[in-house]
């Protein structure tokens, strides 16, 4: 074959040593691509050391650069809770993408076949997953886990392993094959050996079959992607590292087949990377977002949590790291203060205050503001969050108190916006409860003499 003009961007070429790597890597060659040889021990066999002397051997034969790196894939795996399988593909991937934006590379390549597509729909079919898990690998694809720009491709894999094994005996081409993939301990290499020969007994061409299965559903996906896309722009309030954010009546509007997509992707974004999410897990979410009655929260996957908050509805790590930007908090335990006043509390709110001698602003709708009876009140006066025993007379009560615990709940303050709201107090009694109601006793009345008006507001 002719060499083509190089590129002028590297691609880094994960090269294990085994036969489809070492045929991509002879292929690329062939086709006048500028490689990088990468290798990355996963430390998992004493004689691995040797899989490093052999593949830079291999990068010296073809005159390429060669990068390595180790680690221990084991220790990793059970630090991050995680299966040797998936720490190994992080680890090996999160060193080839370093070493792609190290030397600017155009895209990272791996040595994926035929084969792994075959064995990795059946493995996603098995667990239960949806449209984007068996539509299998695909040939060219961005992990954001990874890096958002740099693509990873897959250049052989319409090739089946027979083929890179041909490949290699006609290049005088001797592989390192791993043992490990011999061993049964791995779900894949069960898959491998035992379940497709089996299946192989009912459709001698059972590999090949689901390798066109797996075309025709990667079609179907990204029609399906398009309709995600298009009703994730009309659901979603707002995005964070943190959480996602969504319209929760308009998601439980939707189709079940589109929630579970829509809720299958968000957990993609927030763990990019994290393996297949099953059915079950989907269609929990999809019962817990439907039903009016279901409760306020459940755990979904990966250290995620559904959290529903009056027409909203999260996807976080954890309700306590929501924002509560839209609900005045107080930043310290007690500030006191006199009038005229101007009080920054943090995330734009403010507390202004000031004396009049008329009450022009006593027709009010809005919640956030207040016109008291000034002599009623002391010169010195206190914001503060509430207090354990809290208790407020609520105006229309005739002076009849109750819990501020209850009258929060009444109200239907979000839980956990109510330990640091603010609450206007003469001394300890607590005279007016900021966006619902003052307290009975420092009413205007036709009585009043002076007034006190004061406004939280956020800019």
């Amino acid at each position: 074959m002719d060499k083509k003009p190089p590129h002028q961007a590297p691609i880094i070429v994960g090269v294990s040593g085994g036969a489809d790597s070492l045929c991509l890597l002879g292929t690329l060659y062939e086709q006048g691509y500028s490689l990088i040889v990468a290798h990355f021990d996963h430390q998992l066999r004493h004689e691995s050391v040797e899989d490093v002397k052999f593949v830079e051997s291999i990068a010296a034969h073809y005159k390429l650069p060669f990068v390595s790196e180790s680690d221990d894939v084991t220790a990793y795996a059970k630090s991050q809770k995680q299966t040797i399988e998936e720490a190994a593909r992080n680890l090996r991937y999160r060193f080839l993408f370093s070493q792609a934006r190290k030397y600017k590379a155009q895209s990272v390549a791996v040595g994926h076949t035929a084969d792994d597509q075959v064995e990795t729909v059946l493995m996603h079919f098995l667990r239960g997953a949806g449209l984007s898990g068996l539509k299998g690998i695909q040939p060219q694809t961005i992990l954001p886990a990874f890096d958002p720009q740099i693509p990873l491709v897959r250049p052989i894999l319409n090739l089946w392993r027979a083929d890179t094994v041909a490949y290699c005996a006609a290049h005088d081409l001797v592989p390192h094959e791993d043992p490990s993939n011999a061993s049964d301990d791995f779900f894949r290499n069960r898959l491998r050996h035992h379940l497709i020969p089996e299946l192989e007994k009912y459709n001698p061409r059972f590999r090949e079959s689901l390798q066109r299965t797996s075309h025709t559903l990667s079609g179907d996906h990204a029609l399906l992607a398009e309709l995600i896309d298009r009703t994730w722009q009309e659901i979603v309030i707002a995005e964070t590292e943190n959480h996602t954010s969504f319209h929760l009546s308009s998601f439980a509007k939707l189709s079940p087949a589109l929630m579970r997509n829509l809720i299958k992707y968000a957990v993609e974004k927030l763990r990019p990377g994290q393996m297949d999410i099953s059915f079950s897990t989907l269609e929990r979410a999809t019962q817990f977002i439907s039903s009016p009655d279901s409760a306020q929260r459940i755990d979904l996957a990966s250290g995620l949590v559904l959290f529903k908050e009056e027409d909203v509805l999260y996807l976080t790590d954890s309700p306590s790291t929501l924002p509560l930007d839209s609900f005045p908090q107080m930043g310290v335990d007690i500030q006191p203060f006199s009038l005229p006043c101007e009080i920054d509390l943090g995330a734009g709110w403010a507390l202004k205050g000031k004396m009049l001698k008329t009450a022009p602003m006593l027709e009010n709708d809005d919640p956030f503001q207040v016109t008291l009876d000034a002599d009623t009140l002391s010169e010195e006066l206190t914001l503060r969050s509430r207090r354990a025993g809290d208790k407020f007379q609520p105006l229309g009560m005739e002076g009849r108190s109750m819990k501020v615990k209850d009258f929060f709940i009444n109200v239907k303050l979000l839980r956990r916006a109510r330990d640091r709201y603010p609450l206007l107090c003469v001394d300890d009694e607590i005279v007016w409860i900021p966006g619902y109601r003052p307290a009975q006793r420092v009413r205007v009345t036709d009585s009043t003499q002076r007034v006190a008006s004061f406004w939280l507001t956020k800019s």
